[in-house]
């Protein structure tokens, strides 16, 4: 009994020091729930608002709706701050550089066009056979088309925006 009593407290003080490992870690981190719903948590607490974690900007929601839970983060939308347009990739990040698309074998199509000094969206290209030959302006919130020459034009219409946008705070 007397060899089994220290053996015991040891193994009891190890197990304490692993479950206080665990549960501080388990505290910080990136999640993924069951719906693919990406969330960031600090310190136990979720982030939300514009955030930095590992280098990389996000965004978690204030508010909780059908598309976002409260918390979650923007994934694949786009986002408008002081009208300057963000892009998100799926899992969260702010896209930082142009974005294509492959066509066959040796042809990359431009998807988003990023400006290089403050990552922002300048054109969002259409990529569809139907929309090919078509942008949408960030600037003047309205599409373009290119012509014979590869000049573009505005199309006349109401600014709009795509449906694309996260307006949730």
């Amino acid at each position: 009994m007397k060899r089994i009593a220290p053996t015991l407290a040891c193994l009891i003080l190890v197990l304490m020091i692993t479950a206080t490992i665990e549960a501080s870690t388990a505290q910080n981190g990136r999640y993924v729930d069951a719906q693919g719903h990406i969330y960031i948590i600090k310190n136990g607490k979720l982030r939300t608002g514009y955030f930095y974690y590992h280098g990389k900007l996000y965004y978690g929601h204030r508010t909780g709706s059908k598309k976002y839970p409260k918390g979650s983060c923007t994934a694949g939308d786009m986002r408008i701050r002081n009208g300057k347009w963000y892009a998100f990739d799926v899992y969260g990040r702010r896209i930082e550089k142009d974005q294509y698309r492959i066509k066959g074998r040796n042809r990359k199509i431009l998807v988003l066009d990023i400006r290089h000094k403050n990552k922002t969206v300048r054109y969002i290209y259409g990529t569809t056979r139907r929309t090919l030959g078509t942008r949408y302006s960030t600037a003047e919130m309205r599409m373009q088309e290119e012509d014979t020459f590869g000049r573009w034009r505005t199309i006349e219409g109401m600014p709009f925006l795509p449906d694309y946008v996260d307006m949730q705070k």
